[in-house]
């Protein structure tokens, strides 16, 4: 690991660029906030940690008429006269030059596996303005990188649309499901053991989890969203930001 990680990037270095910090807890509705400027972007990125959170970005942009192409290790699908690339954040391009980028989810700089990719897009991404979203907690390591390059920064703090509230009786499986809901475990196989004794009970399930082939993730979030199905079982994926 370099003493000065920074250096790796001079041309970055040398930019001025003016980092703005979206700082809240789950739905405050900061990426949203970031993404309306992302909008406006002659040439701009979003960096996500998840594929599927790359395709929303890229859904929603085309809803607005913003051509745009999504990119991930798995997939390419380009818009022509595309203005905003929606990709996950190992697909970060440091040699490309935007107006805007989007940095999501920038708490997971803390994780020992997939945090050098959150590190190296805070320090080498060449954009004039660059939005950064993340919980609190990440805020003092974040603000530290941006010093490192001598880059401006203004914070802007929201706060949770939502009441978040914890039951008083404990939940009963299947009874206690509910249109709407969403169960989430942690493993394919766990996903799958739910999925099928809901189906049992007649309750219709959609399935999220990371190995699904992309087109089979996308039909499923649609069929929750449009509630054809009655519940989505997913592993924790769904806790990063993805908005279903």
């Amino acid at each position: 690991v370099p003493s000065r990680p920074e250096m790796e990037f001079p041309e970055t270095m040398a930019m001025n660029r003016r980092f703005i910090l979206h700082v809240g807890p789950t739905n405050s509705g900061k990426t949203f906030h970031a993404l309306e400027r992302l909008k406006e972007a002659s040439c701009g990125v979003y960096l996500g940690p998840l594929r599927l959170l790359a395709l929303e970005v890229y859904e929603r942009m085309l809803e607005f008429h913003v051509p745009c192409t999504m990119l991930t290790g798995q997939e390419c699908i380009a818009s022509e006269h595309s203005r905003v690339t929606a990709s996950t954040i190992e697909m970060a391009d440091f040699t490309a030059d935007y107006d805007i980028a989007v940095i999501d989810e920038a708490q997971m700089a803390a994780d020992p596996d997939r945090g050098h990719c959150w590190t190296r897009a805070l320090l080498g991404i060449k954009a004039r303005e660059i939005h950064v979203c993340m919980s609190p907690a990440a805020e003092p390591v974040v603000r530290h990188l941006i010093s490192l390059c001598g880059d401006s920064s203004e914070i802007r703090r929201y706060e949770r649309k939502t009441e978040l509230l914890c039951e008083d009786q404990p939940f009963s499986f299947p009874d206690d499901v509910r249109p709407g809901d969403a169960l989430v475990v942690f493993s394919k196989k766990a996903v799958l053991d739910i999925a099928g004794r809901l189906e049992e009970h007649g309750i219709r399930a959609s399935v999220i989890y990371g190995s699904l082939p992309p087109e089979i993730r996308r039909r499923q979030m649609r069929l929750f969203t449009s509630r054809k199905t009655n519940v989505v079982v997913a592993t924790d994926a769904i806790g990063m930001g993805l908005n279903l």
